[in-house]
Protein backbone atom coordinates (compact mmCIF):
# COMPACT_ATOMS: atom_id res chain seq x y z
CA UNK A 1 0.00 0.00 0.00
CA UNK A 2 2.60 2.08 0.19
CA UNK A 3 2.71 3.75 -3.19
CA UNK A 4 -1.08 3.75 -3.36
CA UNK A 5 -1.89 5.83 -0.11
CA UNK A 6 0.38 8.86 1.19
CA UNK A 7 2.48 7.51 4.41
CA UNK A 8 0.47 10.04 6.57
CA UNK A 9 -2.40 7.41 6.24
CA UNK A 10 -0.93 4.54 6.07
CA UNK A 11 0.45 5.16 9.23
CA UNK A 12 -2.98 6.35 10.72
CA UNK A 13 -4.44 2.97 9.94
CA UNK A 14 -4.46 -0.32 12.02
CA UNK A 15 -2.96 -3.27 10.93
CA UNK A 16 -7.09 -4.71 10.22
CA UNK A 17 -8.02 -1.03 8.77
CA UNK A 18 -5.36 -1.31 6.42
CA UNK A 19 -5.53 -4.61 5.71
CA UNK A 20 -9.28 -4.41 4.55
CA UNK A 21 -8.29 -1.14 1.87
CA UNK A 22 -5.50 -3.65 0.40
CA UNK A 23 -8.10 -6.28 0.16
CA UNK A 24 -10.14 -4.15 -1.84
CA UNK A 25 -7.89 -2.53 -3.68
CA UNK A 26 -6.42 -6.45 -4.36
CA UNK A 27 -9.82 -7.29 -5.62
CA UNK A 28 -10.50 -4.65 -8.11
CA UNK A 29 -7.24 -5.55 -9.34
CA UNK A 30 -7.84 -9.07 -9.85
CA UNK A 31 -11.69 -7.91 -11.72
CA UNK A 32 -9.42 -5.75 -13.96
CA UNK A 33 -8.19 -9.15 -15.47
CA UNK A 34 -10.97 -10.94 -15.11
CA UNK A 35 -13.21 -8.89 -17.69
CA UNK A 36 -13.41 -7.03 -20.55
CA UNK A 37 -14.20 -3.84 -19.41
CA UNK A 38 -12.09 -1.05 -17.53
CA UNK A 39 -13.27 -0.50 -14.24
CA UNK A 40 -12.52 3.24 -13.40
CA UNK A 41 -10.34 5.12 -12.76
CA UNK A 42 -7.61 3.21 -13.92
CA UNK A 43 -4.39 2.98 -12.15
CA UNK A 44 -1.98 5.69 -13.84
CA UNK A 45 -0.50 9.17 -12.28
CA UNK A 46 -2.41 11.46 -10.75
CA UNK A 47 -4.94 8.92 -10.90
CA UNK A 48 -6.38 5.67 -9.43
CA UNK A 49 -9.07 3.95 -6.61
CA UNK A 50 -7.25 5.65 -3.79
CA UNK A 51 -5.95 8.78 -5.47
CA UNK A 52 -7.52 10.94 -2.98
CA UNK A 53 -5.82 9.27 -0.16
CA UNK A 54 -2.43 9.68 -2.10
CA UNK A 55 -2.89 13.31 -2.85
CA UNK A 56 -4.44 14.55 0.65
CA UNK A 57 -2.29 13.90 3.73
CA UNK A 58 -4.33 12.62 6.73
CA UNK A 59 -2.83 14.99 9.07
CA UNK A 60 -3.50 17.74 6.98
CA UNK A 61 -6.83 17.15 5.37
CA UNK A 62 -9.15 20.30 6.84
CA UNK A 63 -12.09 20.07 4.66
CA UNK A 64 -14.31 16.68 3.49
CA UNK A 65 -16.66 16.98 0.51
CA UNK A 66 -18.65 13.79 -0.05
CA UNK A 67 -18.76 12.35 -3.81
CA UNK A 68 -21.29 9.47 -5.20
CA UNK A 69 -19.01 7.81 -8.02
CA UNK A 70 -16.21 8.06 -10.32
CA UNK A 71 -17.46 9.28 -13.79
CA UNK A 72 -17.90 6.56 -16.44
CA UNK A 73 -15.07 7.20 -18.51
CA UNK A 74 -11.31 7.01 -18.19
CA UNK A 75 -10.18 10.21 -19.53
CA UNK A 76 -12.36 12.30 -16.55
CA UNK A 77 -12.41 9.50 -13.90
CA UNK A 78 -9.15 10.21 -11.43
CA UNK A 79 -10.36 9.14 -7.82
CA UNK A 80 -11.04 12.92 -6.42
CA UNK A 81 -14.86 12.98 -6.14
CA UNK A 82 -17.01 16.26 -8.54
CA UNK A 83 -13.28 16.41 -10.32
CA UNK A 84 -12.71 15.78 -13.76
CA UNK A 85 -9.13 14.73 -15.18
CA UNK A 86 -9.42 16.92 -18.42
CA UNK A 87 -10.27 19.90 -16.87
CA UNK A 88 -13.97 19.77 -17.92
CA UNK A 89 -16.89 20.75 -16.44
CA UNK A 90 -19.89 18.91 -16.05
CA UNK A 91 -23.42 20.58 -14.81
CA UNK A 92 -23.19 19.74 -10.98
CA UNK A 93 -19.20 21.18 -11.11
CA UNK A 94 -20.46 24.34 -13.34
CA UNK A 95 -23.17 24.82 -10.75
CA UNK A 96 -20.43 24.07 -7.81
CA UNK A 97 -18.47 27.04 -9.69
CA UNK A 98 -21.39 29.46 -10.21
CA UNK A 99 -21.56 29.00 -5.80
CA UNK A 100 -18.03 29.77 -5.91
CA UNK A 101 -17.77 32.86 -7.44
CA UNK A 102 -21.20 34.21 -6.63
CA UNK A 103 -20.29 33.37 -2.76
CA UNK A 104 -16.41 34.19 -3.11
CA UNK A 105 -15.82 36.16 -6.22
CA UNK A 106 -13.72 33.37 -7.38
CA UNK A 107 -14.44 32.17 -11.82
CA UNK A 108 -12.80 29.05 -11.99
CA UNK A 109 -13.19 27.40 -15.59
CA UNK A 110 -10.73 24.29 -14.81
CA UNK A 111 -12.98 21.30 -13.52
CA UNK A 112 -9.71 19.88 -12.15
CA UNK A 113 -9.73 20.07 -8.65
CA UNK A 114 -6.02 18.68 -7.66
CA UNK A 115 -5.52 21.99 -6.44
CA UNK A 116 -8.39 21.45 -4.04
CA UNK A 117 -6.79 18.02 -2.76
CA UNK A 118 -3.12 19.55 -2.36
CA UNK A 119 -4.61 22.32 0.42
CA UNK A 120 -5.95 19.32 2.12
CA UNK A 121 -9.46 18.94 0.91
CA UNK A 122 -10.45 15.39 0.53
CA UNK A 123 -12.63 14.86 -2.40
CA UNK A 124 -14.11 11.66 -1.24
CA UNK A 125 -16.80 9.45 -3.11
CA UNK A 126 -18.97 6.99 -1.58
CA UNK A 127 -18.06 4.51 -4.70
CA UNK A 128 -14.23 4.70 -5.35
CA UNK A 129 -14.70 2.95 -8.34
CA UNK A 130 -16.75 2.49 -11.21
CA UNK A 131 -17.80 -0.61 -13.67
CA UNK A 132 -20.75 -0.26 -15.66
CA UNK A 133 -21.68 -4.20 -15.56
CA UNK A 134 -22.30 -3.34 -11.19
CA UNK A 135 -25.39 -1.34 -10.40
CA UNK A 136 -24.60 1.76 -7.94
CA UNK A 137 -26.12 0.08 -5.04
CA UNK A 138 -23.58 -2.96 -5.31
CA UNK A 139 -20.68 -0.33 -5.70
CA UNK A 140 -22.04 1.35 -2.30
CA UNK A 141 -21.97 -1.68 -0.67
CA UNK A 142 -18.41 -3.14 -1.96
CA UNK A 143 -16.73 0.66 -0.34
CA UNK A 144 -19.46 1.44 2.27
CA UNK A 145 -16.36 -0.80 4.68
CA UNK A 146 -13.61 0.95 3.46
CA UNK A 147 -15.34 4.92 3.31
CA UNK A 148 -16.19 4.24 6.71
CA UNK A 149 -12.70 3.76 7.75
CA UNK A 150 -11.36 6.79 6.01
CA UNK A 151 -14.44 9.01 7.44
CA UNK A 152 -14.37 7.60 11.09
CA UNK A 153 -10.34 8.42 11.19
CA UNK A 154 -10.86 11.93 10.09
CA UNK A 155 -13.49 12.09 12.82
CA UNK A 156 -11.61 10.90 15.62
CA UNK A 157 -8.15 13.10 14.94
CA UNK A 158 -9.27 15.60 17.40
CA UNK A 159 -8.30 18.19 14.83
CA UNK A 160 -10.53 20.91 12.91
CA UNK A 161 -12.34 19.57 9.79
CA UNK A 162 -15.15 20.95 7.70
CA UNK A 163 -17.81 18.36 6.05
CA UNK A 164 -19.90 19.33 3.61
CA UNK A 165 -22.88 17.21 2.56
CA UNK A 166 -24.54 18.02 -0.84
CA UNK A 167 -27.75 16.18 -1.73
CA UNK A 168 -29.77 13.15 0.07
CA UNK A 169 -27.73 10.23 0.15
CA UNK A 170 -24.86 12.22 1.60
CA UNK A 171 -26.97 13.69 4.11
CA UNK A 172 -28.47 10.40 4.71
CA UNK A 173 -25.53 8.27 5.83
CA UNK A 174 -25.59 6.94 9.23
CA UNK A 175 -21.91 8.19 10.24
CA UNK A 176 -23.27 11.73 9.42
CA UNK A 177 -26.54 11.29 11.47
CA UNK A 178 -28.05 14.98 11.74
CA UNK A 179 -28.26 14.32 15.59
CA UNK A 180 -24.91 13.87 16.25
CA UNK A 181 -24.06 17.79 14.40
CA UNK A 182 -24.18 19.27 17.67
CA UNK A 183 -21.90 16.95 19.30
CA UNK A 184 -19.31 16.64 16.51
CA UNK A 185 -19.41 20.96 16.53
CA UNK A 186 -18.29 20.32 20.25
CA UNK A 187 -14.95 18.46 18.75
CA UNK A 188 -13.98 21.13 15.85
CA UNK A 189 -16.16 19.13 13.61
CA UNK A 190 -18.54 21.19 11.34
CA UNK A 191 -21.44 19.53 9.11
CA UNK A 192 -22.47 22.01 5.71
CA UNK A 193 -25.20 20.34 4.81
CA UNK A 194 -27.11 21.21 1.49
CA UNK A 195 -29.50 19.73 -1.53
CA UNK A 196 -26.87 18.35 -4.40
CA UNK A 197 -25.82 20.92 -6.70
CA UNK A 198 -27.25 18.79 -9.64
CA UNK A 199 -29.45 19.89 -12.51
CA UNK A 200 -31.66 16.86 -11.86
CA UNK A 201 -35.27 18.35 -10.57
CA UNK A 202 -33.50 21.97 -10.37
CA UNK A 203 -31.65 20.19 -7.39
CA UNK A 204 -29.56 23.17 -6.98
CA UNK A 205 -32.29 25.44 -6.03
CA UNK A 206 -34.71 22.93 -3.83
CA UNK A 207 -34.61 22.67 -0.13
CA UNK A 208 -34.64 19.35 1.30
CA UNK A 209 -35.62 17.57 4.80
CA UNK A 210 -32.57 15.80 6.45
CA UNK A 211 -34.54 13.55 9.21
CA UNK A 212 -36.71 16.44 10.70
CA UNK A 213 -34.37 19.28 9.86
CA UNK A 214 -34.55 21.38 6.64
CA UNK A 215 -31.26 22.22 4.80
CA UNK A 216 -30.66 24.82 2.29
CA UNK A 217 -30.72 24.67 -1.23
CA UNK A 218 -27.24 24.38 -2.68
CA UNK A 219 -27.34 27.36 -4.65
CA UNK A 220 -27.03 30.71 -2.05
CA UNK A 221 -25.71 27.81 0.74
CA UNK A 222 -22.20 30.03 1.35
CA UNK A 223 -20.96 27.16 2.06
CA UNK A 224 -17.05 28.28 0.83
CA UNK A 225 -17.10 31.29 2.91
CA UNK A 226 -18.35 29.27 5.84
CA UNK A 227 -15.78 26.74 5.50
CA UNK A 228 -13.08 29.17 5.55
CA UNK A 229 -14.57 31.19 8.37
CA UNK A 230 -14.74 28.48 10.44
CA UNK A 231 -10.84 27.50 9.27
CA UNK A 232 -9.89 30.62 10.42
CA UNK A 233 -11.26 30.92 13.47
CA UNK A 234 -9.55 27.57 14.43
CA UNK A 235 -5.99 29.23 13.28
CA UNK A 236 -6.42 26.87 10.14
CA UNK A 237 -5.32 28.59 6.48
CA UNK A 238 -8.37 29.08 4.44
CA UNK A 239 -8.56 26.75 1.65
CA UNK A 240 -7.98 29.20 -1.61
CA UNK A 241 -11.23 28.07 -3.85
CA UNK A 242 -9.11 28.56 -7.00
CA UNK A 243 -8.37 25.81 -9.59
CA UNK A 244 -6.12 27.05 -12.07
CA UNK A 245 -3.22 28.76 -10.54
CA UNK A 246 -1.65 26.79 -7.37
CA UNK A 247 1.08 24.49 -8.15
Amino acid sequence: MENIIAKSWLEALNKDEAQILKEKWDEIQKRRQAIDDEILPLEEENSGIYNALKLSEFDKIKVLIIGQDPYPNKEDAHGLAFSKKTGGVPASLKNIFKEIEANTGIKNTNGNLLNWAKQGVLLLNRALSFEKTLTLTKRLRFWEDVVNIIIQKLLNRKKPLVVMLWGGPANTMEIFNIEKDEEYKKNGIYILRSSHPSNMGNAKNTRIMVQNKEADAFMGCKHFSKCNEILKEAGITPVDWRTEILN
